[in-house]
């Protein structure tokens, strides 16, 4: 079974990471405690599939088609590049993103902090991964395979989850400092992967106490537009100084200020 560990503050959190191997490298965060797929093989509440096979393929196929007037060198793109393309736009893929960052990681669990209610008993988590021991578990090799350099064909004769990099096609890949693990249409949750304890363990962060620790990342100069390089995360990080302010202010007012 997956270690589990909890905590409600920026320092638990930093000193947790640091009593784990080196090993575990790679971090997910989550805004909620949902089962690690990514989004093209993902279930509704009667556990069925989203998507079928066919229906995962013609998202890839339909952004191949309609976007390359849109990118850059393009027509040197690898079959694996559109995949990671994709995936990075939002099109549902059978990869699920994690980064070496463990901070980015926590920006991402603690994105909606201040959407939550008051008696909230939910948790944001962050997964933390060892890539080289799920491999070794997965696929019996340590090194990370390079999507970049692999046919298509030899990464789906892999049967279980397994980590992938590529080279960094866009602004956002390299921001995040991420990669990858693929996942085959059949494949379990990474957690509940064969072996999972070996190269998984998990923070929970419960909601009530997300809304302090995401303050004291913005203070300490953590901004979702260092995450995301684009035009919408100006918009977040306007609407995130907005609630840091107010409810620093807040805080003055109920201390009699």
């Amino acid at each position: 079974m997956t270690d589990v560990f909890s905590v409600s503050s920026l320092e638990e959190y930093i000193k947790i990471v640091e009593r784990f191997s080196p090993n575990f490298s790679l971090s997910r965060g989550q805004g909620s405690d949902l089962p690690l797929f990514p989004s093209a093989l993902r279930r509704d509440q009667d556990g069925m599939r989203l998507y079928s096979k066919t229906t995962i393929q013609s998202f890839l196929e339909d952004f191949k088609f309609n976007s390359q007037m849109y990118i850059e060198g393009a027509s040197t793109y690898h079959e694996n590049d559109w995949l990671i393309h994709a995936q990075h736009f939002g099109v549902p893929t059978c990869l699920l993103d994690f980064t070496y960052s463990h901070l980015v990681s926590l920006m991402f669990a603690l994105e909606k902090a201040f959407d939550y209610d008051q008696d909230d008993e939910d948790n944001a988590v962050v997964w933390l991964l060892d890539p080289e021991a799920l491999n070794l578990k997965t696929i019996g090799r340590k090194e990370i395979i390079n999507l970049s350099e692999e046919a298509i064909d030899s990464v789906r004769r892999f049967e279980h989850p397994f980590v992938v990099n590529s080279r960094k096609n866009n602004a956002r890949m390299m921001a995040q400092n991420g990669l990858f693990v693929y996942f085959q249409y059949d494949a379990n949750a990474l957690q509940e992967t064969d072996g999972a304890d070996k190269f998984l363990k998990k923070i929970e962060i419960p909601h009530i106490k997300t809304k302090e620790m995401l303050k004291t990342l913005y203070i300490l100069g953590m901004r979702f537009s260092s995450i995301y390089p684009e035009l919408s995360s100006i918009s977040k990080d306007i609407i995130l100084k907005n609630r840091v302010l107010e409810s620093y202010k807040q805080e003055e007012n109920d201390d009699g200020y």
